[in-house]
């Protein structure tokens, strides 16, 4: 799992604005007509952030509101690096 984290947090900035460019895509076809990329990435995401991104933002030190916009966002990409650099103390 270590290699899996580093491997991300490596990639960090490419991966957000990868994900960016999803949430993008997905919110021009939601405009046309076609939410389902929207709607899977929320479905994914909200259990994420219930379950994973809000323990790990405050053990980081970060508000609710911080983790719940970040993990919600950018999802494991955000959380991954996070766990990685606590893990590292």
């Amino acid at each position: 799992m270590e290699k899996i984290y580093a491997l991300v947090a490596k990639t960090e900035k490419l991966n957000y604005v990868l994900v960016l460019g999803l949430w993008v895509l997905g919110g021009a076809l939601t405009l046309v007509g076609f939410p389902w990329i929207v709607l899977a990435i929320l479905a994914m995401h909200v259990p994420e952030t219930i379950f994973i991104g809000i323990p790990t933002g405050k053990e980081n030190g970060n508000s609710l509101a911080d983790s719940i916009a970040l993990c919600m966002t950018f999802g494991f990409l955000w959380w991954m690096p996070v766990k990685h650099k606590l893990l590292q103390k």
